[in-house]
């Protein structure tokens, strides 16, 4: 590989099966006949984005932008956030091998809430990374509070989790949305029907492996990174 591409990374110093039954077995089938069109792309087809790769001892860490996302161009997103109602920006990263498994080999889910504070007259920025506890930073200046909730610097794998040297080559996709509907809570169903949605749970891991059934959002960003290698020392 050429220097180039090295410089993209820079140093920082059994159980039996389940069975289902018959209607599960079908309601599972008719998920994927109707989400045929949306079967993934391979990740490497996504558009390519610049972004910082580096690593040291213990991580490999991703800086991007995402500032489509939230712009203080968009008259409505930014009536919505003076409205002191929180705005959601909700990141799924993953690390990917060139030419390897569709499988990713390291994810991240990341939160962050944007909201205006009218007590303090800040704005406030709440990072949550996956069950965690959320930080949260203040920030006089809208724009500055905006561009720290999508200019993301995160550690996105162990650097044990990937191979070293120029044979194996890397990189990262990001998709990220702006406030997400969420499904409903299923809370209220009939115990059968609760039942029936665990027999259907491995069947739609299994399932979410091909197809792409991405919840709705204001806004929707998918990108990846530029290929990078983890150099040998």
């Amino acid at each position: 590989m050429s220097s180039k591409g090295q410089r993209e990374g820079q140093r920082e110093g059994g159980s039996r099966a389940p069975r289902w039954p018959r209607r599960a077995f079908l309601r599972g089938l008719a998920i994927v006949a109707v989400s045929a069109p949306l079967i993934a792309a391979a990740p490497e087809a996504l558009p390519k984005r610049n972004a910082k790769v580096t690593y040291n001892s213990a991580q490999v860490k991703v800086a991007f932008k995402a500032s489509e996302l939230l712009r203080e161009s968009d008259k409505q997103a930014m009536k919505s956030l003076e409205s002191g109602w929180a705005t959601r920006l909700v990141y799924s990263i993953a690390v990917f091998e060139k030419g390897g498994s569709r499988a990713p080999l390291a994810t991240l889910g990341v939160e962050v809430k944007v909201q205006w504070d009218p007590w303090n007259r800040d704005y406030m920025v709440q990072t949550r990374f996956g069950g965690a506890q959320p930080t949260l930073r203040r920030f006089a200046a809208r724009a500055d509070a905006i561009k720290a909730a999508t200019h993301l610097r995160l550690a996105v794998a162990d650097l044990a989790a990937l191979s070293i040297g120029e044979d194996h080559v890397y990189f990262v996709t990001v998709f990220a949305q702006r406030n997400p509907i969420e499904a409903r809570s299923a809370g209220g169903a009939s115990a059968s029907a609760r039942g029936q949605d665990r027999d259907l749970e491995v069947f739609s891991r299994w399932v979410g492996m091909f197809v792409r059934s991405r919840p709705k959002a204001e806004q929707t960003s998918e990108f990846r990174t530029q290929l990078f290698f983890i150099p040998e020392d």
